[in-house]
């Protein structure tokens, strides 16, 4: 999953560092939020030193909009989550698009050069590689406020490559934490998937990555009455641990000779390193 912070959505639209401030406690909301339930994600960002060509506050560019914070405890929250290269990379590090091609953002109301941006990225990105889930998240009260056709507090941020009539890239966006959720339970069917650390049953399957139908098929085989899965493409055998519960959760993992693998988190994040050469599986 990768995210994106939409810095185009720095539009100059808060007129008071109050309406500022208050849009960054939104926005630290999505993203506490994200780094609390997604594991398997990278967030992306523009570069610091191009952001201070956006305006925030009216007449006022980001940086000098976010020195007028003064909660300092906030402003230091904000400047980690979008400037702390551990927080979030600078995804011109690692471009795909080309400042060659053009790129527009479309909408009943307006068409925008957002060639360069992170725009364009997400968007090529999501041409390269549409089995991945790509999200955008804007600043509050902007003008990225179609309504997504699906999922309810969402946006849709439809971008054209070099003005082709073809079919637009549509991108998920949101700028609130309601709409994060609903986009969590129409894409990743969240309510389903999520696990709660503390429980004190193990995770049914479905709150495993063993419900990715198109990754895994059941098999006839159970073991501590727990299916066993096959991993499609390749050919290794899975099954919830039904012996740990909580943060201990996990599935084993084993080669299709029966060999063990190792440990994956609930997320199918494979650890060799738990490779336990004693146990074995009959296939």
């Amino acid at each position: 999953m990768e995210i994106f912070i939409n810095e185009v959505s720095l539009e100059g639209q808060y007129f008071t560092e109050t309406e500022f401030t208050e849009a960054v406690k939104i926005f630290l909301d999505i993203f506490f939020t994200i780094k609390d339930k997604i594991k398997d994600k990278q967030i992306y960002t523009e570069e610091s030193q191009l952001l201070v060509y956006y305006e925030a506050i009216k007449g006022s560019n980001f940086i000098s909009s976010l020195n007028e914070i003064k909660d300092k405890r906030l402003k230091r929250a904000f400047i980690r989550t979008v400037f702390d290269k551990l927080e979030a990379k600078e995804w011109r590090g690692e471009q795909i698009h080309s400042i060659n091609d053009y790129f527009d953002y479309v909408s009943p109301t307006e068409t925008r050069d957002v060639r360069n941006t992170s725009l364009a990225e997400a968007a090529e990105r999501y041409l390269q590689h549409q089995d991945k889930l790509y999200l955008l998240v804007n600043f509050a009260n902007s003008s990225f406020n179609q309504t997504h056709p699906q999922i309810q507090d969402c946006c849709i941020i439809s971008v054209v490559k070099n003005n082709e009539e073809a079919k637009p890239i549509n991108l998920d966006g949101l700028d609130n934490k309601a709409g994060l959720k609903n986009w969590l339970e129409v894409r990743c069917r969240w309510s389903d998937f999520e696990y709660d650390d503390t429980s004190k049953v193990p995770p049914t399957d479905k709150q495993t990555v063993l419900r990715d139908s198109t990754r895994f098929e059941k098999t006839s085989g159970v073991i501590q009455g727990r299916t066993i899965y096959r991993e499609l493409r390749t050919d290794r055998y899975w099954y919830a641990d039904n012996l740990h519960i909580g943060k201990a959760a996990h599935l084993e993992v084993f080669d299709k000779t029966g060999k063990h693998l190792g440990e994956a988190d609930l997320r199918g994040n494979l650890n060799t390193l738990k490779k336990d050469l004693s146990k074995t599986i009959q296939l």
